[in-house]
């Protein structure tokens, strides 16, 4: 694919791609990977790296860009905005933890993507040069378009929260073949995996913490994990934005079964509408002003403090919570034809309930936002 003739900034390249990941979506879904075209696409407008500087391949953004982006591109096909988000975090991590001979070798062959284990599982033995690292992998998101996976180690003793991370070639991973078969989010080929006994040179390691992360040194866990959080929640909203403009087209032109006139006339239709769709924007700009701030933190090199996590965290549930009800409401009132797998409505549908599965999503994590706010022991890792 031609790299865009013009800087059309971070959004404006996600919304020119819009035709052509809504056109392969429904080929996706039946390949169970985003398609070679929307693969090249994404890798080579910058796309899936986002946050990476112009000077290692990336479009150099903020925070803020890779939200707008991910939802924009999810607005499309739910699966290549969930790509699109965690590739954009797992880039990111990356290249502030690698020491500069890894950066090279990462970012500097042209458009990269990674994909990564959700725990730090992986099991390390110290070798000449680096370490022997063996780990089985499940959830392989964007494992299809990617030629690294990251997988991490738990280094420190128990609650000290020390960690080592690991960028493993994909030929030396074993992918195991099927084991990608659920209800939605079928092109993200989030498939099993195992890395067995792969030498991993010390350039392509680094250690990080579980929280507070030291100036411009490795990414922190709970803040690569916030970050996700912050993409996924933009991958709630854009697959929302698909399901109401889907409802608004069908209900122009669906009649009503036991009254007069079409959907669009019938108010529980029209109020449901006014009502999901500004909690959407209300809750949507919430987040987008704390994501906001995330950037601007970052410029400034602070850290993210308990309060900022915490409100970060509540509106990236807040948020996907109302996707995840407006999905819901488009479905209900939009016409019969909705439940064949081909709509892009029934695909919201079944993609929402499934990315909202994720941890970052875990309802218990509001539970525990009311603990802090009345005041009762918080426990736990932060937020």
């Amino acid at each position: 694919m031609d790299h865009l003739s013009t800087d059309v900034g971070t959004l404006g390249r996600a919304t020119a791609l819009y035709p052509l990941i809504s056109g392969e979506a429904e080929a996706a879904e039946r390949l169970g990977r985003l398609t070679d075209p929307v693969a090249d696409a994404l890798l080579h407008t910058g796309l899936l790296s986002i946050l990476v500087p112009e000077t290692h391949g990336g479009l150099g953004g903020g925070r803020l860009d890779f939200f707008d982006a991910v939802e924009e591109i999810a607005r499309a096909d739910g699966s290549a905005g969930w790509c699109a988000s965690v590739c954009n975090a797992i880039n990111h991590t990356a290249f502030l933890g690698l020491p500069a001979e890894g950066r090279e070798e990462l970012f500097g062959d042209g458009p990269v993507a990674c994909w990564t284990a959700l725990a730090p599982n992986a099991a390390a033995t110290p070798e000449a040069g680096g370490y022997r690292v063996s780990c089985a992998g499940a959830f392989g998101s964007g494992s299809s378009l990617s030629r690294w996976v990251l997988v991490a180690g738990n280094t420190g003793g128990p609650g000290e929260g020390r960690y080592r991370a690991f960028l493993v070639p994909k030929v030396e991973a074993q992918i195991k073949a099927g084991s990608w078969d659920v209800m939605g989010l079928r092109a993200t080929a989030s498939i099993d995996y195992v890395i067995s006994d792969r030498f991993v040179p010390a350039r392509r390691t680094w250690e990080y913490a579980w929280s507070a992360k030291a100036g411009g040194g490795p990414l922190s866990a709970i803040e690569a994990a916030r970050l996700n959080a912050v993409g996924l929640a933009g991958f709630a909203a854009g697959v929302a934005r698909r399901a109401l403009s889907e409802l608004i087209v069908s209900a122009k032109k669906t009649r009503r079964t036991v009254s007069e006139g079409f959907m669009a006339d019938d108010p529980v239709v029209q109020l449901g509408v006014g009502e999901l769709d500004g909690r959407l924007r209300a809750a949507r700009s919430h987040l987008a002003s704390l994501v906001r701030a995330m950037d601007e933190r970052a410029a400034a090199g602070r850290d993210a403090g308990f309060e900022d996590g915490l409100a970060v965290s509540q509106a990236c549930l807040t948020l996907a919570r109302a996707s995840r009800e407006m999905v819901i409401f488009a479905f209900d009132y939009a016409g019969t034809s909705a439940i064949y797998a081909r709509q892009p409505l029934q695909r919201c549908l079944r993609d929402i309930f499934t990315g909202l599965k994720h941890a970052s999503f875990t309802p218990a994590l509001l539970g525990r936002i009311g603990k802090v706010q009345l005041g009762l022991p918080f426990g736990g890792a932060p937020l």
